[in-house]
């Protein structure tokens, strides 16, 4: 036999992007996929239809639209922060000044502030999280049409990935003094040239953000 009819061709999966041969692949609705991916494939394809499975299908969010989403959310979050330090900073401030008038900024100072940092940081990962689980995106992302789903179409976030998304933005890309800078950069050239708009947490957590079309 001729070696040369031995050689099959070689196709990506359109699900993973592994190029395997093609006696290896099974086309579903015109979408070649591989063993690997074939179970989840179908169980999308059963549940949303053929259109809504594949990936070709899918709008993905931008930088532009993104950075709104994420405006939107600094607002939701910063807004009663400030009312609270407005209200909390001052009373500290008078207390200072009652048991000690010439240094108001005791050793309790740095104390407050970091308690405070901390209680913001809380309450910043509470909402998002919460919001990734049971809702796919945070109210950002909602009123931009925004969602957040795994690489293969799942809209269902577990625990792990919601957390993970918030530790990788807000902490280790734009929380690190000096080097966030650089990080939110390379996120955002990432995020710009990146054919599914994978921003850096993207990429770690296997995420896409998609525009939502339910």
């Amino acid at each position: 036999m001729n070696q040369d009819a031995l050689v099959q061709p070689v196709i990506a999966c359109s699900q993973c992007g592994r190029a395997v041969g093609q006696s290896d692949l099974v086309q579903i609705v015109g979408n070649w996929v591989c063993a690997d991916c074939k179970p989840a494939f179908l169980s999308r394809v059963m549940a949303s239809g053929a259109a809504a499975a594949s990936p070709l299908a899918w709008h993905y969010g931008g930088v532009w639209i993104r950075f709104g989403a994420r405006f939107i959310d600094g607002l939701v979050q910063g807004v009663p922060a400030v009312i609270i330090a407005a209200v909390l900073i001052p009373n500290f401030i008078r207390a200072g000044q009652s048991r000690n008038p010439a240094a108001p900024f005791n050793g309790a100072a740095p104390f407050f502030l970091i308690t405070f940092a901390l209680l913001a940081l809380l309450v910043a990962a509470c909402y998002e999280v919460l919001m990734l689980k049971y809702r796919s995106a945070t109210l950002g992302k909602m009123a931009c049409g925004l969602k957040v789903i795994r690489s293969d179409g799942r809209s269902s976030l577990s625990w792990g990935v919601c957390f993970g998304r918030f530790l990788m933005w807000n902490v280790v890309t734009s929380g690190i003094p000096y080097l966030n800078s650089a990080l939110v950069l390379v996120s955002v050239i990432m995020c710009g040239v990146d054919d599914e708009k994978r921003a850096l947490h993207d990429r770690v957590c296997d995420t896409r953000v998609i525009y939502d079309r339910t």
